[in-house]
């Protein structure tokens, strides 16, 4: 890679944390659901399945439970951040998604979590996801599916699949079975995060939270 080609790539890439974090600030720090009195458990003991949203190490010593929304700003703006960090800590860090939608506030958030499970019906869930974020500005202002479906085809599913399965009782049951999980722990805002079972504050910078990780990874070595 030639040297001005790579000093594109590093302005391009600071462009997208500075972005981030700009949107972070202008968005709120997270999307709470409305006259909640619920208060998140410090700890949750997760039992994680063959259906869960897994990226990163494969032997990880340490594991962040995000839950999150698509339509939630905030959310949108964790989301290069987080992708930064594992690329960062490639044999330590795993993220595990988990769905949260804010459905009285965010009129899409069931739509696009369902999207995403069809979509990992066919080994995509994380195209979906990527794409979802993406493109927020785009579709959150709306309130049909159509924007969805196109994300599907874009992303290479097979539609008449798709088309069935987001529409499915088995897709609705995931989707409502992770949001029951969120609600049953006292969660009321998106997004949320647990570190190897413990919730920590939404970090203020990427820096902030490459910070915590070290600190875990410190911390776990040393037990």
């Amino acid at each position: 890679m030639s040297f001005v080609k790579k000093n594109i790539w590093r302005l391009s890439f600071i462009v997208v944390l500075v972005g981030a974090f700009l949107a972070m600030g202008l968005a709120s720090k997270n999307s709470s659901l409305p006259s909640s009195t619920a208060t998140a458990k410090e700890e949750i003991y997760f039992e994680f399945t063959e259906g869960e949203h897994v990226k990163g190490a494969e032997n990880p010593k340490v594991t962040i439970v995000e839950f999150s929304d698509f339509q939630c700003p905030a959310c949108a703006a964790y989301y290069p951040v987080m992708e930064t960090l594992l690329t960062d800590f490639p044999e330590d860090l795993q993220l595990v998604y988990k769905h949260f939608p804010l459905r009285a506030i965010h009129f899409q958030a069931e739509n696009t979590a369902k999207a995403s499970e069809a979509a990992a019906l066919q080994g995509k869930f994380w195209d979906m996801h990527k794409t979802l974020f993406d493109n927020q500005s785009s579709w959150s202002g709306t309130t049909g599916k159509d924007a969805l479906r196109q994300y599907a085809e874009n992303i290479g599913l097979d539609m008449a699949k798709y088309d069935a399965d987001i529409e499915s009782d088995a897709v609705n049951e995931v989707v409502k079975s992770a949001s029951q999980f969120a609600v049953d722990n006292g969660l009321n805002s998106t997004p949320t995060f647990y570190m190897n079972g413990r919730k920590i504050g939404n970090p203020a910078s990427y820096e902030s939270f490459k910070e915590l990780i070290e600190q875990e990874i410190s911390s776990v070595s040393n037990q």
